[in-house]
């Protein structure tokens, strides 16, 4: 969170006092290719790697995975129904997410189209967003207390991220935006299918490795229940 958060402070710092500077930064030539053409390959090798079982061995992402489950115990009628009352509850508050999610991003567009801010502005605003997709995981989640997971593990729009960081792109039509826009949406909509058919991997009660007991990440919610213990 560190890199990104200094990613962050630099970019926006350039921003305000030397814009041009950070436009030079972007546009810097290598050789043939421009740095954002490094920025956007990138993007799109970290967007290619989600596709891959091999590279997602972590549950927060790799829980949609066959390779990631480990079932919890023998399947019960009681566990169905806890599993039927569990995927309308997340699907509920992913609803509610997307609705929020797309208002904000509506009303970024009415600011970027009426020119109270610039196409230099959406990038900030993008890697804004970046930094606060490592921040919700860091430190605090807004959309946990909207959603009602647990943490990171447990989150039934982790992978959305990648659309909602960088959603403000699509108001600058281009190849090298729209493809990364692209390629989010085509990896939410795999998490989407694989929700759809295969839910008991989202959720603890049948999926052992997102029990905080096999977790290796101890993280927040993890360093909480363990000072309430000792």
């Amino acid at each position: 969170m560190v890199w990104k958060g200094l990613l962050l402070l630099s970019t926006f710092i350039l921003w305000i006092v030397s814009p041009d500077f950070l436009i030079k930064v972007f546009t810097y030539k290598i050789f043939s290719i421009q740095s954002f053409h490094v920025l956007w390959f990138v993007v799109i090798l970290i967007l290619f790697k989600r596709f891959v079982p091999y590279f997602n061995p972590k549950p927060s992402l790799g829980k949609i995975y066959g390779r990631n489950y480990f079932q919890a115990g023998e399947n019960t009628p009681s566990k169905q129904d806890k599993l039927q009352k569990f995927k309308v509850k997340m699907n509920q508050g992913a609803i509610r997410v997307a609705v929020y999610w797309t208002l904000l991003v509506f009303i970024i567009g009415i600011f970027y189209y009426i020119n109270i801010i610039n196409k230099m502005a959406l990038f900030i605003i993008v890697i804004f967003f970046i930094f606060m997709d490592q921040f919700c995981a860091s430190v605090w989640c807004p959309f946990q207390w909207i959603i009602k997971n647990k943490c990171c593990n447990t989150c039934r729009i982790n992978n959305w991220g990648y659309l909602m960081a960088f959603s403000p792109l699509v108001f600058i039509p281009s190849f090298w935006t729209y493809s990364i826009i692209i390629l989010s949406l085509a990896a939410i909509l795999q998490w989407e299918y694989l929700f759809y058919k295969h839910p008991e991997r989202f959720y603890e009660v049948f999926n052992a490795n997102l029990m905080c007991k096999r977790c290796k990440t101890k993280c927040r919610v993890v360093r909480m229940r363990l000072a309430d213990n000792g």
